[in-house]
């Protein structure tokens, strides 16, 4: 079934959406589904095809997810193994991922999905797991003013009320900080993942309230004046630019074209600028 929005909503933000999988050595590549207890609760969730068993690797297996036979990455392995087991806060050899938060849910274990039967995150769907579902088939968050919205292809699989979300959280221990963890109401959560720290942020931003969706009224005469040149600029078929007011203050604008490139499908284009309309430099949680 496709979704449309309802009459009087908007669509905020739409990104490609999975499970999160572990970047720890003990866990990489791997995830769990929880209940509060930390009880295994993959045999429960109807309707789900088989998926690869969850284990945490001990030290052999951890020395083996990285060492790839040279001396220099098994001293990498077993640095990053400390950096594990202390936190993140010594070596760190995965490009962009944040420092530890969570050892028990991180590094011991590694659940996506935390719930008791009942609970709402129960009910998210299979096709999250990128272990499960069919090669190609993609998966897409959509957010709205009223809802939260799982898509799979153009079918939708999974919706909840705004109201039903109790809080977003960007996940540091990531590869580019990409993971969220997605709350609920009754206390189960859920860990996600966009793939891109700038898509997290804003969706993350969004849900919370720390970035928003201007109109183009709210702009400076300076900043209508910057869209409106911005805009003229773009080709035929582009998409209209969407303005988002940044935690800083600042403001972006950014527009999706057709790729220019060959196999390149889409590309963005825009910029990020002060109340003046001149160009700017994002602050630290802007993007």
């Amino acid at each position: 079934m496709a979704w449309h929005p309802e009459p009087g909503e908007t669509e905020l933000a739409g990104y490609p959406v999975s499970f999160a999988t572990g970047t720890a050595a003990s866990v990489e590549g791997r995830r769990s589904f929880r209940d509060r207890r930390r009880n295994d609760i993959e045999p429960e969730l109807p309707d789900w095809p088989a998926g690869p068993a969850f284990a945490v690797r001990g030290l052999p297996g951890k020395a083996g997810v990285h060492a790839g036979g040279a001396v220099s990455g098994v001293f990498a392995v077993v640095g990053g193994i400390v950096s594990d087991l202390l936190g993140g806060s010594t070596v760190n050899p995965e490009p962009g991922r944040g420092k530890l938060e969570e050892r028990e849910n991180e590094v011991d274990d590694f659940p996506v999905m935390w719930a008791d039967a009942g609970d709402t995150a129960r009910a998210l769907p299979w096709q999250l797991d990128p272990s499960r579902r069919p090669r190609g088939y993609d998966t897409r968050i959509v957010l709205t003013t009223r809802r939260v919205l799982l898509l799979g292809a153009s079918d939708l699989l999974w919706e909840c009320s705004r109201d039903d979300i109790a809080g977003a959280e960007v996940r540091q221990f990531s590869i580019g900080r990409s993971d969220f963890r997605l709350r609920f109401q009754d206390g189960s959560w859920v860990r996600l993942t966009t793939g891109l720290s700038s898509r997290t942020t804003e969706l993350v931003g969004l849900l919370t309230g720390s970035h928003r969706r201007l109109p183009e009224s709210e702009l400076s005469a300076e900043q209508q004046k910057r869209v409106a040149d911005f805009t003229a600029a773009l080709p035929a078929d582009a998409e209209p630019p969407v303005l988002t007011a940044l935690p800083s203050g600042l403001v972006k604008v950014q527009s999706t074209a057709p790729g220019t490139t060959p196999g390149v499908v889409s590309e963005s284009r825009g910029f990020v600028m002060d109340e003046s309309g001149r160009d700017a430099t994002p602050r630290p949680g802007d993007m």
